[in-house]
């Protein structure tokens, strides 16, 4: 894996280290650094687990090989480098595995695809006591902003949830800073948002006490989703137009009527039982999105080839 700040590499060393918790050892190496980030056993491993890089050493040692596809299929083209070099690593892999049932049928045109649970450390991500965010409801943005993935809709979205909740407030982090940051800022003041945005901020250190600050996280990403799931294990609902779960009754389209009116459904839901909804939220991420699971099925994959 290469070391960097994004959601994959979070999702990696969570897996690592639930692997660790589940009694198996592990080595995590940058390829292009001599020093493992993480390591506890010596010799040769019995699989590689690829999450964003291999080492050309290893091509031809004939341990089996599995890659995990972290980004969703259109960014990987988009970007111009990332689905080049999973073609190029794919006659070497055994398989690969994803997270998310929606894209399983573009990597498994590729390589054989194995679906797992998108899951997030539980043990980090829980329900806790923090000072609540300004807002009712406090709605809060905290995905990794580039390119398109940015929250304009959202804004738009609570121009609209502010007109019947005058108190609602929507809270802007990770916002990178540069044109990003002077763009939102312009937008802010010339369409009069201030009105109803509590926070423009940059990077967050403390993403579980941030996350039990809100009421509702909500993200813009489509067609699939990503890190944001991490709110259903602090007790807090996610409300995202690439979350499609069966059962889930607060989907949305990217769009900003249609984000405002899961917002405002959600809201209405959780604001007379707080209480209630926080354990309902978190046993939806117990169920769904709990790392141990994710670990425990693609560890049954590798031993498929061993």
């Amino acid at each position: 894996m290469r070391r960097e700040n994004s959601g994959l590499a979070h999702t990696t060393m969570e897996i690592a280290e639930e692997e660790q918790r589940q009694g198996h050892n592990i080595r995590m190496q940058e390829p292009s650094v001599d020093k493992p980030m993480l390591e506890d056993f010596e010799g040769p491993p019995d699989v590689h687990c690829i999450h964003s890089q291999l080492h050309p050493d290893t091509y031809h040692d004939r341990i089996p090989k599995f890659m995990w596809m972290h980004g969703e299929p259109l960014g990987s083209v988009g970007n111009g480098i990332s689905m080049r070099a999973i073609v190029d690593l794919a006659p070497i892999c055994e398989a690969f595995l994803c997270m998310r049932k929606e894209e399983w049928p573009v990597w498994n045109a590729i390589r054989r695809t194995y679906v797992v649970p998108k899951g997030v450390d539980l043990t980090r991500f829980k329900v806790g006591v923090a000072d609540k965010l300004q807002g009712n409801p406090a709605v809060l943005y905290y995905e990794n902003w580039r390119g398109q993935r940015n929250p304009l809709y959202l804004c738009l979205a609570m121009q609209e949830l502010h007109k019947e909740f005058p108190e609602a407030r929507l809270h802007l982090y990770n916002c990178p800073g540069g044109k990003m940051f002077e763009t939102f800022q312009r937008l802010i003041n010339h369409n009069r948002w201030y009105t109803f945005i509590g926070s423009l901020k940059g990077q967050e250190q403390d993403p579980v006490t941030l996350l039990n600050r809100a009421d509702i996280v909500v993200s813009c990403l489509y067609p699939l989703y990503a890190r944001g799931i991490e709110a259903f294990g602090c007790g807090r609902p996610f409300i995202c137009p690439g979350y499609r779960e069966e059962g889930y009754e607060y989907g949305c389209d990217l769009e900003p009527g249609s984000i405002q009116s899961a917002i405002r459904r959600c809201w209405l839901d959780i604001r007379d039982n707080e209480e209630f909804s926080r354990l309902r939220f978190r046993k939806w991420a117990e169920e769904r999105h709990d790392a141990a699971e994710m670990v425990r099925q693609s560890v049954d994959v590798y031993r498929r080839y061993l």
